[in-house]
Parts: C-alpha cells; sequence; structure tokens
C-alpha cells in the first residue's frame, strides 16, 4: 500500500521531516473526557443490542431525533443517564451514516430528513 504524501513538509530539529498535519484532523484536542462517556455507550449498547448493530442502518431521522430526545432530558435536568453521551452517540451515528450514503455503502433512503434550502444532499455539508 503506497503511503500518501502532500509534498509539503515540516521539519525539526536534527534533520527529521515528516508530511503536513494540516487537514487531517486535531486528533489530539478531542476530549479523553468525552471519549471515555461516549465509549461506554457504545459498551452499552454492544451488550444488549451487539457490537456494530447500529452500522446496519439507521435513519437520519432516528439517529437526530433520539439526540434532540437526549439533549431536552439533559436541560430539562434529568440525569438518570448519561444524556450528554447518548446525545453525542447519536450525533456520532447520523454522521457516520450520512458518509456511508454518500459514499454509496448504505441506501439512500437513510437520509430521511427535510431539506428546506431545496439544495442537494452533498451541498449543505460542504459550508
Amino acid at each position: 500500500m503506497k503511503m500518501k504524501d502532500s509534498g509539503e513538509r515540516d521539519y525539526y530539529h536534527g534533520g527529521a521531516q515528516r508530511d503536513k498535519a494540516a487537514g487531517k484532523g486535531a486528533y489530539e484536542l478531542i476530549t479523553p473526557i468525552g471519549i471515555l462517556r461516549i465509549a461506554k455507550v457504545y459498551e452499552d449498547g454492544a451488550k444488549g443490542k451487539g457490537a456494530r448493530n447500529w452500522e446496519d442502518g439507521i435513519p437520519l431521522g432516528r439517529f437526530m431525533q433520539s439526540s434532540l430526545r437526549h439533549i431536552f432530558q439533559y436541560i430539562e435536568g434529568y440525569r438518570d443517564e448519561d444524556h450528554l453521551a447518548q446525545a453525542a452517540w447519536n450525533l456520532l451515528g447520523a454522521i457516520h451514516t450520512e458518509e456511508m450514503v454518500r459514499r454509496g455503502v448504505l441506501p439512500a433512503s437513510l437520509d430521511n430528513l427535510p431539506n428546506y434550502l431545496g439544495e442537494t444532499n452533498d451541498d449543505h455539508t460542504k459550508q
């Protein structure tokens, strides 16, 4: 497998060099606290529904409905479960599903959200 190379370099003391990191995501800035809480939601879900059940295709509208419900439960004051992590899990599921639909891996019918802008589904992700 060939390594991707942008041709742009970062140079370091002693002569070492690396491909530029810009545009590849700043993974080091993601909160480990948030990731742990979301990982626990994945773990709990895997116990009851199977480890990768959600990847088989859940409509975007269902992810959004659940995420919004958890957000509003949190706002209302409920602390009976980790509503913020549940909301984040659903948003990550929506992001994943949207991308798999875009790639043609999952059916376009899973993108069941209304489109009030009148644009194609790809247009709104390029903001």
